[in-house]
């Protein structure tokens, strides 16, 4: 395998993710980035071969499809800048009649996010925090009127979906990242306090979401974790309240939902980063997984999930599939034929997908005994085995899983002699609540222990130069970055922050308000908490840093604010420390147009060729 390659190709492949039916079935919407940002294109729904057309053409990226129950009308959301605060716009016709875009909701100020279309597909449910910025309230919106506020309260509010007659709604609070609840909102009597139908105080916190109701309305299906380590497909008798698991597996599940005729439950299944699906016949109970799928992942790409769509008449579902070896594209099985094929052939960049390489999954001890999961990703070329520069990859959250997914990152580092290895440190999830809680608070120091163990791992395999080993993260891996550098120095020869978290205090007090009651669970309290949040912030240990470290932020970054990175930066130029900054005003919590792309990511790989490979 050449190692001349430049990085342009990589960020050249495309991805098909967010499928939704359209023509009764005949057609595909879905997104793809092949301008550069998501937009929405459409397909014709058989096996691959039809040419895709392109239906918006925004200079900013798509982040949503939601279809009519008729498949005829669309809400597709976006938003300014990655600013995460989506606004709606209304999608008529199709890519053969023409299609004619509206604005239904606009209000740029606002974080609004999508809930559901009402069964008759004359109004939708979404959350809103134009109240208070702090808080979520659910709104109903006819198409062509103004939202009403149906229900508030001083919280994070979702909905979820309709009740088949469309008189009530479920929504959902969510008291923590881990821990939510459902209520029933009677639309017909907003003054009724709405009804709870998940209590589970002094139980521990239980997750529930993906709520469906069954076709005569009496049944609530949902995923929950309430009583159980894994998240798992439930029912909710709305008669008596009582909750029933179909299946209980050891490993987590995360979308659910109910086939438009009622006959069949969809759900997926989380096998160590390798995602099945499952479709469920509710009168037998019979479960059928969809086949011919390698070992990848079937919810999407980044932080929105993809999840599966139902053809109009309960026969097809269509979804998005990735692997480490192949990009996003949309997939569809065909119930009666028990035949799953590839409806998008999304370009690949000129490379050989035989150059793309699968990784391993692997364990490794940490500290206490604890065994860490792992992919180990090491180049085709093994001639300089023993001597290979290792990158350490750490995924964000931390509440996330490093998946069988599609990076072309990874896929370039490997194409230029690097090896890879992606660990899912303690409060990954995928691995039930006791794992995930193992990092909370006091104990996130044990995670970047698991850092450590890590390059304890690669050396004693014999697979990495004990002395080229650098740290690599996004977002809260961002934070495990400068955590690693700052802990443990001499691990490290270089380190590369993705607008990572350099001070927890700061990053509490100025991260958006709806997110501070969600977070402080789990990184602890900026008042009860401060001496400790202090404690474990990297910028007050920054004189302990040998590393060179490279930083890239997004200036309309919601959710960890720009300043995280200043103050790291300023801190490390002050005292003549090795430092790259990288800063873009059109992105938010990530890089994804693909002129930042094409800017940053070469940046970063010659830093690392500066520090792993010229020494």
């Amino acid at each position: 395998m050449s190692q001349n390659k430049e990085f342009g190709p990589y960020l050249n492949v495309k991805n098909a993710i967010f499928p939704a039916y359209a023509a009764g079935g005949e057609e595909l919407l879905f997104l793809s980035d092949i301008t550069g940002t998501n937009q929405v294109w459409s397909v014709a729904a058989k096996p691959a071969g039809s040419w895709p057309d392109q239906l918006t053409f925004y200079d900013e990226r798509v982040t949503g499809i939601f279809p009519d129950p008729a498949g005829t009308s669309f809400i597709i959301s976006r938003d300014k800048g990655g600013d995460e605060q989506d606004q709606f716009y209304l999608l008529e016709g199709d890519a053969r009649e023409g299609v004619n875009i509206t604005t239904l909701l606009e209000t740029p100020e606002h974080k609004n996010n999508f809930g559901s279309w009402r069964p008759d597909g004359q109004a939708f449910s979404f959350s809103s925090n134009r109240r208070h910025t702090a808080y979520l309230d659910i709104y109903i919106q006819e198409i062509g009127q103004e939202p009403q506020l149906v229900y508030q309260a001083d919280a994070t509010l979702n909905p979820e979906g309709f009740s088949p007659d469309g008189r009530y709604l479920v929504v959902r609070r969510s008291n923590t990242n881990l821990d939510s609840d459902f209520f029933l909102l009677d639309l017909q009597n907003l003054d009724k306090t709405p009804r709870h139908l998940t209590p589970h105080e002094g139980a521990g916190p239980a997750h529930f979401e993906e709520s469906a109701f069954s076709a005569d309305g009496q049944t609530l299906y949902c995923i929950t974790d309430q009583g159980r380590d894994f998240a798992a497909p439930a029912k909710i008798d709305l008669a008596t309240g009582k909750l029933t698991y179909l299946v209980e597996r050891d490993w987590d599940s995360s979308v659910l939902s109910v086939s438009p005729d009622g006959s069949k439950l969809l759900y997926d299944v989380n096998e160590n980063g390798a995602f099945k699906l499952i479709i469920r016949d509710l009168a037998t109970d019979e479960e059928t997984e969809v086949p011919g799928l390698p070992a990848g992942n079937v919810l999407g790409l980044g932080l929105f999930t993809s999840k599966p769509a139902w053809s109009p008449d309960s026969r097809r579902i269509a979804f998005s599939f990735n692997s480490p070896v192949h990009p996003s594209d949309i997939w569809e099985y065909a119930l009666d034929a028990e035949t799953a094929y590839q409806v998008t052939i999304s370009p690949r960049g000129g490379l050989n997908p035989q150059e793309f390489v699968m990784p391993e999954l692997v364990k490794f001890p940490t500290f206490d005994g604890l065994q860490i999961p792992a992919l180990l990703y090491l180049p085709q070329d093994t001639a300089n085995q023993g001597k290979t520069p290792f990158i350490v990859l750490v995924h964000g959250g931390p509440e996330s899983q490093t998946v069988f997914g599609w990076n072309p990152v990874i896929q370039y580092y490997l194409s230029q002699g690097y090896g890879v290895l992606a660990p899912n440190v303690r409060g990954s999830s995928g691995y039930g609540k006791k794992y995930l809680a193992l990092d909370d608070i006091s104990l996130r120091g044990d995670s970047v222990a698991d850092l450590k163990a890590a390059v304890e791992y690669l050396r004693a395999s014999g697979v990495a130069d004990p002395d080229r080993i650098a740290v690599y993260g996004q977002s809260y891996g961002g934070f495990m970055v400068l955590a690693a550098i700052t802990t443990y120095p001499e691990l490290w020869a270089a380190g590369v922050d993705f607008y990572g978290i350099a001070n927890m205090l700061t990053f509490l007090e100025n991260t958006s308000p709806y997110r501070l009651k969600l977070r402080t669970p789990e990184y602890g309290d900026p008042v009860v908490d401060r001496d400790f949040l202090i404690e474990i912030s990297p910028i007050h240990r920054i004189d302990r840093i040998t590393a060179p470290l490279m930083v890239i932020h997004g200036e309309r970054d919601p959710r960890v604010p720009i300043g995280e990175s200043d103050q790291m930066v300023e801190s490390l130029k002050a005292r003549q420390h090795p430092v790259e900054y990288h800063v873009f005003d059109d992105e938010g919590h990530g890089v994804t147009k693909l002129k930042n792309k094409l800017a940053v990511y070469p940046a970063v790989a010659r830093f690392l060729d500066k520090y792993l490979k010229e020494i």
